[in-house]
C-alpha cells in the first residue's frame, strides 16, 4: 500500500534554498571591488615603475621634463616625479654584417639608456672606385665612442645610422683620389686620413671616433689574376737580379785576391832584391875597407917617410871614396882588381 507524501515539505525547503544566494547588487559589488584593486595595483606598479629608475654602469640615462630636456642621469638609484619627468627613448637603426660579409642585416633598437661603451660598426664590403678607375670593394670597421649622450640624442637623429654613412663616403672620397697600387700599400694613411676627416662632424654629435680599421682590399677577379701574375714576375725578375749580382761580385772578389797575390808577390821579390843588393854592396865595402887597410900598412912597411906619409894619405882618401861608394844609389863607382891596373901600367 503506497504511502502519499506530504506537499508542505516541499514548500518549507524552497525559502531555505533562495536565502543561500546572491543577489545581483552584491555580485556587481564584488566586481566592481576586484577592478578597483586591480586597477589601483597596476596603478602604483606604474607610479613605482615610472618614479624609481635603476641606471647600470656604463649607461647614462636622459630625462625630460615636459618634453624639455631636464637632467642626464648617471649609474646609480634615482627618483622621479611620476607623469612630469619621462626618459627620452632613442631608435637607432644599425648594420650587421654576416662572418662572410655577402649578408647584411638591418636591425633596429629601441631603448632609454644609452651605453657609453666603445662601440664597433662593421658595415660590410663597401663599393669603391679608385683614381685609375678601377672598382675594388673594401670592408672596414669603426670603432666609436659617446662622450656627450645630450649631443648625441638631440643632435642627430641616428647615431650608428650616421656614423656608418659619414665612413662610407669619406672612404670613397679617400680611394677615389689614391690609385690600385696606392690603395694597397697605404692602409695606414687611408686609416689616419679616414679618421682625420670624420673627427669634426663625430664631435658635433659628441662622440669620438677612436679608430678606423681597413679589414680587406678586394679587387676584380681579372684584375687580381693580372696583379699575381706581375707579383710572379716580379719575383723572378728579382732572382735574376740576385743571381746576376752574385755572380759580378764573385768575380770581383776573385779579381781582387789575384791582384792582392800578385802585389804581394811583387812587393817580396822587390824586398828580397834590396835585400840582397844591400848584403852584396855591404860584402864588397868590407873587402873594400880591408884591401885599402892592407895596402895602407904594406906601404909604411916598404917605403921611406914621405913614401909612407903620401901613401897614407892615398890610403885615407881611398878608404873615404870607399866609404861614399857604400851608399851605391847616390855614386856610379866602378871596382877594378889591382892586377888589372898593373897590367894597364
Amino acid at each position: 500500500m503506497a504511502v502519499p507524501i506530504p506537499a508542505a515539505e516541499n514548500n518549507t525547503d524552497s525559502p531555505t534554498s533562495s536565502g543561500d544566494e546572491l543577489s545581483g547588487d552584491e555580485i556587481t559589488a564584488i566586481i566592481v571591488f576586484c577592478v578597483c584593486w586591480v586597477v589601483l595595483v597596476v596603478f602604483i606598479y606604474i607610479v613605482f615603475k615610472s618614479t624609481v629608475k635603476l641606471v647600470r654602469h656604463a649607461e647614462v640615462m636622459i630625462v625630460e621634463r615636459w618634453g624639455k630636456y631636464r637632467t642626464t642621469l648617471k649609474p646609480g638609484l634615482h627618483f622621479l616625479i611620476p607623469f612630469v619627468d619621462k626618459p627620452r627613448k632613442v631608435h637607432w637603426r644599425y648594420v650587421q654584417a654576416s662572418a662572410d660579409h655577402h649578408h647584411i642585416n638591418v636591425k633596429t633598437s629601441q631603448t632609454d639608456r644609452i651605453d657609453m661603451r666603445e662601440v664597433v660598426i662593421d658595415f660590410g664590403r663597401q663599393h669603391v672606385i679608385t683614381k685609375d678607375t678601377v672598382s675594388i670593394d673594401i670592408d672596414a670597421l669603426v670603432y666609436y665612442q659617446i662622450t656627450d649622450p645630450e649631443l648625441a640624442v638631440f643632435k642627430i637623429q641616428n647615431l650608428p645610422d650616421a656614423v656608418e654613412l659619414l665612413t662610407q663616403t669619406t672612404l670613397r672620397n679617400i680611394i677615389a683620389q689614391m690609385t690600385l697600387d696606392d690603395t694597397f700599400s697605404s692602409r695606414e694613411l687611408i686609416n689616419s686620413q679616414l679618421k682625420e676627416k670624420t673627427i669634426l662632424d663625430a664631435e658635433r654629435w659628441g662622440i669620438t671616433i677612436k679608430h678606423v680599421e681597413i679589414m680587406n682590399i678586394l679587387p676584380p677577379s681579372d684584375i687580381k689574376r693580372v696583379m699575381e701574375e706581375q707579383i710572379r714576375e716580379e719575383r723572378e725578375r728579382r732572382s735574376t737580379v740576385i743571381t746576376a749580382d752574385g755572380t759580378r761580385e764573385s768575380a770581383v772578389i776573385r779579381s781582387q785576391g789575384t791582384r792582392a797575390e800578385i802585389v804581394l808577390s811583387a812587393e817580396g821579390e822587390k824586398t828580397s832584391n834590396i835585400q840582397l843588393a844591400k848584403g852584396q854592396a855591404e860584402a864588397r865595402l868590407l873587402v873594400a875597407r880591408a884591401e885599402a887597410a892592407a895596402i895602407a900598412a904594406s906601404a909604411l912597411q916598404q917605403g921611406g917617410a914621405r913614401a909612407r906619409a903620401t901613401d897614407y894619405l892615398v890610403a885615407l882618401r881611398y878608404i873615404q871614396r870607399l866609404k861614399e861608394a857604400g851608399d851605391y844609389k847616390k855614386t856610379n863607382l866602378t871596382l877594378l882588381p889591382s892586377a888589372s891596373l898593373d897590367a894597364l901600367g
